[in-house]
C-alpha cells in the first residue's frame, strides 16, 4: 500500500479505532509520521510509525503495533 502526505486513514491501536492523517511518508511508504486525535500506549496525537506490510506497523519509540487502513473520502 503506498501512503502519501495527507491521506485519511483510520488507526487501530489496542482494540480502538480512531480517524488520523499521513504527516509524513517517505518515498517507499515504509516509514509515516501519522497523526489522530487520541493517546495509544502513551503517543499522544502522533507517532512515527515503521511499516512491516501494507496495513501493519509499529512505533519508533516503543514498538507499539498499530494498524493503518486508508479511508475513503
Amino acid at each position: 500500500m503506498k501512503y502519501v502526505k495527507g491521506d485519511p486513514i483510520d488507526v487501530t491501536c489496542d482494540g480502538r479505532t480512531v480517524e488520523g492523517v499521513v504527516f509524513l511518508a517517505s518515498a517507499n511508504s515504509l516509514s509515516l509520521m501519522i497523526g489522530f486525535e487520541a493517546i495509544f500506549n502513551g503517543h499522544v496525537g502522533m507517532m512515527a510509525v515503521t511499516m512491516t506490510d501494507a496495513n501493519h506497523g509499529y512505533s519508533i519509540i516503543d514498538g507499539t503495533e498499530v494498524t493503518i487502513r486508508k479511508r475513503m473520502q
